[in-house]
């Protein structure tokens, strides 16, 4: 019984977690702005859906621990590659949104070598992946 009530509370907690992220993310329109951004507004239900369906399958990754068949190809590979994008559009459409790199240059008082200053960061987040994939 114990065991149970335990599982239920779980469940419970995970359920109102997900469903405040999504909530989030909804809210400061997130979605909305990728899809402007992609020239594919009309498709904004396939983005909710897919956003939705990727949270609930990344849950239950990570809950059951489940093993990606292939190998290193095609598997792992193919999802390793569609989680960077969609982390690379997600971070970008949510640094859009609440204004993040002006902020950031205005702090820092940079002027020139935003570009410059992006990428680096985009390159440190690829090469971090890498290393921790490989490590």
């Amino acid at each position: 019984m114990r065991n149970a009530a335990v599982a239920l509370i779980g469940l419970s907690s995970g359920f109102t977690v997900a469903a405040a992220l999504f909530a989030l993310i909804a809210t400061i329109g997130v979605l909305n702005r990728l899809a402007q951004v992609t020239r594919s507004a009309d498709s904004i239900r396939w983005y909710e859906i897919c956003f939705m369906a990727g949270g609930m399958l990344g849950n239950l990754y990570s809950v059951y621990q489940w093993e990606i068949p292939g190998g290193l190809w095609p598997g792992p590979a193919l999802f390793g590659i569609f989680a960077g994008i969609y982390v690379g559009c997600f971070i970008g459409a949510l640094a859009e949104v609440v204004n993040v790199f002006p902020i950031l240059f205005h702090r820092l008082r940079l002027r020139e070598g935003m570009k410059a200053f992006i990428w680096a960061i985009a390159l440190g987040k690829v090469v971090g992946g890498i290393i921790d994939f490989f490590s």
